[in-house]
């Protein structure tokens, strides 16, 4: 019986030890097949030998052995595959080798590892461990409710007498055996299990730490208390340029490839830690390796003692620093540079955390800010608000609203900004500054550069500027007054000798042609100041709603007759032209001018195109010489000829006054200034393309205005036959030759006329006789009452007055400082004698209400 239980404790123990093997065998880590069919192997050959080492029972001629214990555990640690195997080469060996009953003991051999799939699936253990005390608890249970059908199986295969007498101590000595294998068992199986897990822990955390060694770069060493060298591992012999595997190294091959000027100081430090009881300690020390290159190596030990307190040994653990030794070089190097270029700039350098919107916290500011704000970088950073305090108090507000909007757009920004520098000066500074995002902080580097010499240097230009500004003007001026004196002179020349000629000439016929010959001159003269006054755009302009098309279309007929056959016209009219504002005939006029120019630019042969075209402006700045268009909507009007065109160095003058490029006595150099004059009153421009040899386009810019529907025209309350007999007339005059010529016109008409020399003297004569049919008023007069003022306050009492205005100069009515109502008439002086009765028939003619 000893026998027996010595042989089946190898049996388990030999099993146990295959149980480690394969928990400790990498091979199987990820091969769970393999390894159940591998536990199943070994237990199934654990249950042959426990099998052949079995005894037999005297009462009953059957084996007992401790075959159940293996049996049950390749179930619960090899899985069902484990199981089946173990369980195969069991009942195979219970066949040929068995007791009495084979088919039994082969049905018990396969139900065991049974038990111990079952209570696995149960408990979900991990991999080869085993639980304590509730896995052998249930495994024993397992095993123990399988015996109850096998022992009703023999009740009833057996024979009589009483069969429960016969195989009831047989089985109880089979399940005490049993459990007592499976205890057993479990025993083994639960240290080989628990040896194999701190044996793949151990070699986990070795494989960790090695593969954190080479992934990190540290090599480590380690030095026995009487050993005459040290071990150094394969990472620690490269950084030293040796190589090869980890290996005894001899102090002088360490001597030799640590610096001279490093190696004692390393050992002094290491032996004072060691004589002061420090346990731990740090160096630095340089290495010069076989190839000539140095390595900046820094090592952490830790000593240890041993049961006396004495030395035993020591370890370190060495990580290379050259890369951050290196950067470390080039960023004190790359810092001095900043530095040095910092102090050669004309400004400072200033960064602050702007995370907090309202307390920005200055971080740093170069020295150079003391040459700018007179303050040292020190004074600055013990009171940061000094800065805002020399900033000029009308831009602190715009430039924080700048640095805001910046700071949230991420843009970069540009402010320029005046100081008061501590000595008082005032200084101009430049700054320029970009907010970045870092490690949650918004934070703003900026460069604020001195524009002091800058600004003054575009101070003086700019008075330069102004000076050379001037001086074209007042060359203008001349330019301007030459012209007109010119033409005036020449105007008085002929108005004078017409007007002696008169006073000697007796013959009638004689005497009509002076008269009409003084007369024509001054309509030119007249016609003269009324270019000259479109030039200044101060014309009197009467703005209606055009369609230009039609204008184009009308003109095109007289246009052909002061062309001559030789040029031909062409017309592109866009369909869906949007409607203008203009005066009809200024606009004429405009075109007028400008087909003669193409004309003789075209030398009398050629093809003038007129065009129109609806324009979208979003921003238009055109060659130089020439207006900016503001954003809206434009209709065009062009007017192109295939002539020889302008020259670069003429073109930019072509719309001064008097300029002209035509021969003596063909042109007088108004016309483009003109219709630049009537373009900008009308609220448009005047642009001009043109290339030598390939002709030249002018184009008006009109703005474009919403179709307007007529409306019903009012009549006045005072309404009249027309005829001038028996109405009354209050002429406000101040100069007296103009007032008696108007009178005297008027009373040949058959009008009633009062005459006064101011509007103050207007206003008291139609007060006390309120009875006037019409107010025919000069518009700047001496005394309160300008025009406009005497027909506001007239008609503040009598609102249907008609008034007729007379004036010398478009900008009188800007001067008397009251617009003109839009039903009112203004003539412009000299007034012909038909113009003057006829405005006067108009203003007084009843309108439909």
């Amino acid at each position: 019986m000893f026998a027996f239980a010595l042989q089946s404790l190898t049996s388990l123990l030999l099993a146990g030890m295959f149980v480690y093997w394969i928990g400790t065998w990498r091979y199987l880590h990820n091969r769970h097949l393999l390894q159940q069919s591998l536990i199943g192997l070994v237990f199934g050959v654990a249950v042959i030998s426990l099998g052949i080492s079995s005894t037999l029972v005297d009462a009953y001629a059957a084996p007992f052995d401790a075959r159940s214990g293996p049996l049950v555990f390749a179930g619960y640690l090899g899985g069902p595959l484990g199981g089946l195997i173990a369980g195969t080469l069991a009942a195979i060996y219970w066949l040929f080798f068995g007791g009495p009953v084979p088919v039994l003991g082969v049905l018990i051999n396969l139900c065991i590892p049974l038990v111990g799939v079952i209570v696995a699936r149960y408990l979900q253990p991990r991999k080869l461990q085993l639980s304590q005390g509730v896995t052998v608890g249930y495994l024993i249970l397992g095993f123990g409710v399988l015996q109850a059908p096998a022992l009703y199986y023999l009740n009833v295969t057996s024979a009589p007498p009483d069969p429960y007498e016969t195989y009831l101590p047989v089985m109880a000595g089979f399940v005490a055996s049993g459990f007592l294998s499976i205890l057993v068992t479990w025993l083994i199986l639960r240290h080989a299990c628990r040896l194999a897990k701190d044996t793949n822990s151990s070699r986990e955390l070795a494989r960790n730490l090695e593969l954190a060694k080479q992934t990190s770069g540290i090599g480590m060493y380690v030095y026995e208390a009487g050993d005459t060298g040290a071990y150094f591992d394969a990472e620690f012999l490269a950084m030293l340029g040796i190589g090869g595997e980890g290996r005894i190294v001899q102090r002088a091959e360490w001597e030799a490839v640590c610096h001279p000027d490093d190696l004692g100081k390393m050992q002094q430090d290491m032996g004072q830690a060691i004589e002061s009881g420090k346990l731990r300690g740090k160096s630095e020390f340089r290495v010069v390796r076989a190839d000539g290159t140095t390595r900046f190596i820094r090592t952490r030990w830790g000593v240890e003692l041993d049961a006396y307190g004495g030395f035993q040994r020591i370890t370190g653990m060495n990580i290379d620093l050259t890369d951050s030794h290196e950067a470390e070089q080039l960023t004190l190097s790359s810092v001095e540079r900043v530095a040095a270029v910092a102090q050669q700039l004309p400004g400072a350098i200033v960064e602050f955390d702007a995370t907090v919107r309202d307390a920005p916290k200055l971080l740093y500011i170069s020295p150079k800010c003391k040459e700018i704000w007179g303050y040292s970088d020190k004074e600055l950073y013990a009171d940061p608000e000094l800065l805002f305090h020399m900033h000029d108090p009308e831009d602190v507000g715009n430039f924080l609203r700048s640095v805001h909007k910046s700071n949230e757009a991420g843009d970069a920004l540009y402010h320029r900004y005046r100081i008061t520098a501590r000595n008082g000066k005032t200084r101009w500074l430049d700054y320029h500054g970009k907010p970045k995002r870092e490690f949650g902080r918004l934070i703003v580097k900026s460069i604020v550069l001195d524009a002091t010499r800058e600004v003054a240097l575009q101070q003086r230009m700019e008075d330069e500027r102004e000076i050379s500004r001037r001086a074209q003007k007042n060359e203008s001026i001349g330019q301007l007054t030459g012209g007109v004196a010119h033409d005036f002179n020449n105007l008085l020349a002929v108005i004078l000798g017409n007007l002696e000629l008169l006073r000697e000439e007796e013959d009638k016929v004689a005497q009509k042609d002076l008269i009409d010959a003084a007369s024509t001159a001054v309509l030119r003269g007249a016609d003269l100041t009324k270019n000259m006054l479109a030039f200044a755009r101060q014309a009197p302009l009467t703005p209606v709603v055009l369609d230009l098309n039609k204008v184009v279309g009308d003109a095109k007929n007289w246009i052909t007759r002061i062309l001559p056959e030789s040029v031909v016209v062409d017309t592109n009219l866009v369909k869906g032209l949007w409607p203008i504002k203009a005066d009809r005939a200024s606009l004429e006029s405009a075109l007028l001018n400008l087909t003669l120019n193409a004309r003789d630019a075209m030398e009398g042969h050629g093809t003038m195109t007129i065009e129109t075209a609806n324009l979208i402006v979003d921003e238009i700045q055109c060659a130089s010489g020439q207006e900016k268009l503001t954003a809206g909507l434009y209709v065009t009007l062009s007017v192109r000829d295939n002539g020889t065109g302008i020259a670069p160095d003429v073109v930019g003058t072509i719309f001064e006054p008097f300029f002209t490029t035509k021969a003596p006595g063909l042109g007088s150099g108004l016309g483009l200034s003109m219709t630049l004059g009537f373009m900008r009153q009308s609220g448009g421009t005047v642009h001009v393309e043109t290339e030598v040899g390939n002709g030249t386009t002018f184009k008006l810019f009109f703005p474009a205005v919403a179709p307007q529907h007529p409306q019903p025209e009012k009549l006045r309350s005072r309404a009249s036959s027309g005829a001038s007999h028996g109405r009354r007339i209050l002429v406000a005059e101040d100069e007296d030759a103009v007032r008696a010529t108007l009178v005297t016109t008027l009373v040949r008409a058959g009008y009633q006329v009062t005459e006064v020399a101011t509007g103050d003297a207007a206003l008291a004569t139609f007060e006390a006789d309120p009875t006037f049919d019409l107010l025919l008023s000069d518009i700047v007069m001496p005394g309160k009452l300008q025009g406009p003022d005497l027909a506001e306050a007239l008609r503040n009492r009598w609102p249907n007055l008609p008034v007729l205005f007379l004036s010398g100069y478009a900008g009188d009515a800007i001067a008397a400082g009251k617009a003109l109502g839009t039903d009112d008439i203004r003539l412009m002086k000299p007034v012909r004698r038909s113009e003057l009765l006829a405005a006067v028939s108009r203003a007084m003619a009843p309108a439909k209400e």
